[in-house]
């Protein structure tokens, strides 16, 4: 319990949230907005916003060495039809409309997500018959889900069980990440989310120290601090395990300090971590899974069915 209290200490409490996220996103478009209870700001966006920043974004990714993009150009050339005005809004929203930091994690993405899916896949949509066609054993495992649920402010929540990792069920690990980018694009389509950040919950009172998967650690790390345009607007870590610790000590290495103190671990009883998660930031029994005390239930091979049979 020392241990955990210890590691407590480098994340933020649901006591003192708002307190603990010092490095919180802003830009001019913030400015004079009120911290909301994760303690972030959201832009008033505005068609004037939107199309100077729009033209902004070029400018800077104009700056960025030709070296430095290659899989820019690559994706320019390769699928087009992909690089829309709404996929290019994604990252300025991520980065509350500093359009210097969206060109960055533009490129970062496209280097990224051909690491992950390689040449021959990275250009093709990100759909259960395109890129993520040979991966249907790693989605097998559910370990990342998509709620149909939303949180007070419509922003989409997964939920993330590490116990369910097993590495005989995938060759390497990229194809799990694989899943893992899937899953947050599509939580990525509803705009609240784009626009106000995502929630993942992480189910973590079954993990067995043997599935800690530190290379797919990494890339989600990865994935999630500098390329995927998403904001992360918290972490709730539930039932973290005894050896929580030492995993943490590995991970937080590869952490940015905002997506350390966006980590909010929650012990004791499914009783009192459903308490604190509704008093604290709204999420009540009825948008929360069964496996932690909620009345959701979830099926995740349903919800894949229903977007292969849609085309998603």
């Amino acid at each position: 319990t020392n241990q955990l209290d210890t590691v407590g200490k480098h994340c933020a409490s649901y006591k003192n949230i708002k307190r603990s996220f010092t490095t919180k996103m802003t830009s001019e478009a913030t400015a004079g907005q009120i911290e909301d209870v994760y303690g972030q700001v959201h832009p008033v966006e505005t068609p004037d916003l939107i199309s100077r920043k729009r033209k902004e974004f070029d400018l800077e990714l104009d700056k960025i060495p030709t070296a430095d993009k290659v899989n820019v150009l690559k994706a320019q050339s390769q699928c087009p039809n992909l690089l829309t005005d709404d996929f290019i809004l994604k990252f300025l929203r991520c980065e509350v409309f500093n359009a210097d930091l969206a060109a960055k994690r533009y490129v970062k993405y496209w280097n990224k997500r051909v690491e992950i899916f390689g040449e021959d896949r990275a250009f093709k949509p990100l759909t259960l018959s395109g890129a993520l066609k040979d991966d249907d054993v790693p989605f097998s495992l559910g370990v990342m889900t998509l709620l149909p649920s939303k949180d007070p402010s419509g922003r989409s929540i997964i939920v993330y069980d590490p116990s369910k990792l097993d590495k005989t069920k995938y060759d390497t690990p990229q194809s799990i990440v694989r899943t893992y980018w899937y899953v947050i694009h599509a939580a990525l389509e509803n705009r609240d989310c784009e626009k106000k950040g995502l929630i993942m919950i992480g189910d973590t009172q079954a993990t067995k120290f043997r599935q800690f998967d530190r290379t797919v650690s990494k890339y989600l790390l990865a994935s999630m601090q500098g390329a995927i345009p998403v904001r992360s607007s918290a972490f709730h870590l539930v039932k973290p395990p005894t050896f929580f610790h030492i995993i943490y000590g590995f991970l937080k290495v590869f952490m940015s300090e905002r997506m350390r103190k966006r980590i909010l671990l929650h012990s004791g009883s499914h009783e009192k971590t459903l308490k604190k998660l509704e008093e604290h930031y709204g999420l009540t029994a009825d948008m929360l899974p069964t496996e932690i005390g909620g009345n959701l239930k979830v099926d995740h091979m349903g919800w894949l069915q229903q977007r292969r049979e849609k085309g998603l």
